[in-house]
């Protein structure tokens, strides 16, 4: 009896890993050249201003068969977040919908301009002015600059919020 208890246990383990390897791979419907346009974003990456201080890490992995990449942002202030990015085929528009600890729920759409993945969409400040909220991402040949800004006049006027150079992290996290 315990001979065919550990065969099934063996035999389950094999599956799940099968599975997992499965799993890892693009999946066939997000697998065209518009679900491949942010892979540049993907990594295990430091986070520096232009003067070199370090701001934070922050690790993009694709997930779910290749459809989604998982943004987690970690500041060195103590501050984190999360996004989620996929490509809407039907509407050929990338998201992002991005969550912090600050209570910030932010949701962007966009694509690509050029070179760049550019999204843009509309937060309620705690004051209650609607702001619009742009995120730029061009990949560079050592990592990723990233500029995140935002305007209370309609886009008139730009303020930073960010400004990043992702770079390979030194460590994994």
């Amino acid at each position: 009896m315990k001979a065919i208890r550990y065969a099934h246990v063996a035999l389950l383990a094999c599956t799940l890993g099968f599975s997992a390897a499965i799993a890892s791979t693009d999946s066939p419907r997000c697998a065209d050249t518009a679900h491949r346009q942010f892979d540049f974003f993907a990594g295990n990456w430091d986070a520096y201003d232009s003067a070199g201080k370090l701001l934070g890490h922050n690790r993009v992995e694709k997930a779910h068969d290749g459809c989604v990449l998982i943004e987690h942002w970690s500041g060195v202030e103590g501050e984190s977040g999360t996004s989620l990015n996929i490509y809407d085929a039907n509407r050929k528009v990338w998201n992002e919908t991005w969550a912090s600890s600050h209570g910030t729920l932010l949701t962007m759409e966009g694509g690509m301009r050029g070179t760049q993945m550019v999204m843009i969409g509309t937060h309620v400040e705690d004051d209650g002015r609607v702001a619009l909220h742009r995120n730029i991402w061009t990949p560079m040949s050592d990592g990723v600059h990233q500029v995140w800004d935002y305007s209370l006049d309609g886009g008139q006027t730009w303020i930073v919020n960010y400004d990043g150079y992702l770079r390979p992290a030194k460590a994994t996290r």
